[in-house]
């Protein structure tokens, strides 16, 4: 018997993925309630967890990642840690087994819509663009995915608002977004340290 920890934010959340996984391998795993030692996977919910809760664990243990749908996001994930596998719900049973089996024999399966994304010329380019950015650049985005204004950002950083719209302007040029809300649903597709 193989011994899984779901790591997810949501109550609910890891006794449906475990009945999947039942589904799909029955009567090979037990659900852990938290986290041992001694466990065999580990399955994480990208749509919940911080990536920086994934370093915590020790790294002897297979990680599968799970999302809703693949997505760039991943990408990141996937370079930062080691990363054994990428479950979503768009994926067919086989597949779920597939990952799962190959986890847990401390291996590497990715489905064929996470390797397109995994070489992805526009994912790698945006991720790219995203790591270009400047410290500064990099907390007036923190600021303005906390939807603060241009004065209160000015304040908090010591700047005036004039300076803040003058890094907006720079951020938007080299993310190459238009509008404020473009910009935050690329970073939310596409990286891990905007993540939250």
């Amino acid at each position: 018997m193989q011994h899984v920890f779901i790591l997810s934010k949501n109550p609910s959340f890891p006794n449906y993925l475990f009945l999947l996984i039942d589904e799909v391998y029955p009567n090979h795993c037990a659900l852990s309630p938290d986290y041992q030692e001694d466990l065999n996977l580990i399955i994480v919910d990208t749509e919940t967890v911080h990536p920086e809760e994934i370093a915590e664990f020790n790294s002897e243990i297979p990680i599968v990642l799970f999302c809703n749908n693949i997505k760039p996001l991943l990408i990141q994930y996937t370079s930062r840690y080691d990363i054994n596998g990428v479950l979503s719900l768009s994926m067919e049973a086989s597949e779920i087994m597939k990952t799962i089996q190959t986890a847990l024999s401390k291996d590497i399966f990715y489905n064929e819509a996470m390797i397109s994304m995994l070489f992805s010329n526009k994912a790698n380019e945006i991720a790219e663009r995203i790591s270009s950015l400047t410290e500064r650049e990099s907390e007036i985005l923190t600021f303005m995915r906390k939807d603060l204004t241009n004065e209160e950002i000015a304040e908090k950083l010591s700047l005036s608002v004039r300076t803040v719209n003058a890094h907006k302007g720079n951020i938007m040029r080299k993310i190459g977004c238009k509008t404020t809300s473009g910009l935050i649903q690329i970073l939310f597709d596409y990286s891990v340290t905007f993540k939250r």
